[in-house]
C-alpha cells in the first residue's frame, strides 16, 4: 500500500526569489564609493594648495617662511606682529649652493628679498631649487629686484635664465636710454591702487593708503607676465607712465609665485592678507 499523494512531489521551501535589485544595489554601492572618495581627495587637495576654501578644516597653526637676503626692519616688524600667520628665519643667499632643495623643502614659503643690498646674486643651484619649489606646490615671494644676477655669470641679467617662467615679470629695456627695466629705480610718493577685484589679497582695499596719504616708494617699471592683483601711483599723476606693477601673481600647476614691486613692510593689512591667502 501506498501513503496518501505518494506520487506528487514534496513542496520544499526555498526563500523568496531575488529578483536582481539587491545585486544591481551593490554594484552601483561599489562603482559610487571610489567616486566619492576622489572627489574627497580633490576637494582636500583645493582646500591646501588654496584653490578653495572649506570652512571647518582644522588650520596647521604658523607657516613656516625662509627670507632669502636682507628684509628690511619695517618688514621684520610686520612678521613679528604677525607670529600667529607666520614665523620666519633669514639666511643670505651664498649660503645655500649645494643643499639649497632640502633647505627650501623645509618651508612653506619661501621668500626672496635683496632689495637693500649692493648683491643680487643667487647661484644656479638656488635658482633650480626655487622653480623646483615652486613647481612642486611651495608658496614664492619675490621682491623688487632681487636675484637679478647669477652668480659667476655677468651676462645673465634678469629672471628667466634662472629661475625660468616661475617669476611673474621681466627685465626689458625701458624707455630711449635702453636700460633693462630691473636696473631702473624708481622713487615716488605714491599710492597702492587695487587692480584685481576678485583676489583675496586686496579684499576690502582699494586703494593704500587712505584718505589722501601717500606711502614715500622705491619700485621698478617691469614687464608683467601674470596676473596684476595690484598697481602703484606715482602722485601727482599726470599720465600711465606714472603707473608701476605692485603685486604680481604667476600661478603653476600646484605652486604660486608673487612679486612685490615695493617693500612688503609698507602695508601689514596688505601683507597680512597676503599670508592668509597663502595658508
Amino acid at each position: 500500500m501506498y501513503d496518501e499523494g505518494a506520487g506528487e512531489p514534496m513542496p520544499q521551501d526555498f526563500g523568496p526569489v531575488d529578483s536582481g535589485v539587491h545585486s544591481k544595489l551593490k554594484y552601483s554601492l561599489e562603482g559610487i564609493i571610489p567616486l566619492i572618495l576622489i572627489i574627497v581627495i580633490i576637494a582636500f587637495l583645493g582646500h591646501q594648495f588654496g584653490f578653495w576654501n572649506i570652512p571647518g578644516l582644522t588650520d596647521r597653526g604658523p607657516m613656516n617662511m625662509l627670507i632669502i637676503g636682507s628684509p628690511s626692519n619695517e618688514f621684520r616688524n610686520v612678521l613679528n606682529q604677525s607670529k600667529d600667520l607666520v614665523r620666519f628665519d633669514v639666511r643670505k643667499a651664498d649660503r645655500l649652493t649645494t643643499n639649497a632643495k632640502d633647505v627650501l623643502a623645509e618651508y612653506d614659503i619661501v621668500v626672496l628679498d635683496q632689495h637693500l643690498e649692493s648683491n643680487k646674486e643667487v647661484s644656479r643651484q638656488l635658482g633650480e631649487a626655487i622653480q623646483d619649489y615652486v613647481s612642486s606646490g611651495g608658496k614664492f615671494i619675490l621682491v623688487m629686484d632681487s636675484g637679478i644676477r647669477r652668480t659667476n655669470d655677468s651676462a645673465i641679467l634678469g629672471w628667466e635664465a634662472t629661475f625660468g617662467d616661475v617669476v611673474p615679470v621681466s627685465c626689458d629695456k625701458e624707455g630711449a636710454s635702453d636700460t633693462p627695466s630691473c636696473l631702473t629705480k624708481i622713487h615716488v610718493p605714491g599710492r597702492l591702487f587695487r587692480a584685481d577685484y576678485k583676489h583675496p589679497i586686496m579684499k576690502g582695499i582699494d586703494e593704500a593708503p587712505r584718505e589722501g596719504g601717500v606711502y614715500l616708494l622705491e619700485t621698478l617699471p617691469v614687464n608683467i607676465n601674470g596676473r596684476q592683483i595690484a598697481w602703484i601711483e606715482a602722485y601727482p599723476y599726470e599720465n600711465q607712465s606714472d603707473q608701476y606693477p605692485g603685486i604680481v601673481e604667476q600661478k603653476l600647476v600646484l605652486g604660486k609665485s608673487l612679486y612685490f614691486g615695493y617693500d612688503p613692510g609698507i602695508s601689514k593689512g596688505i601683507f597680512d592678507a597676503t599670508l592668509e591667502y597663502l595658508r
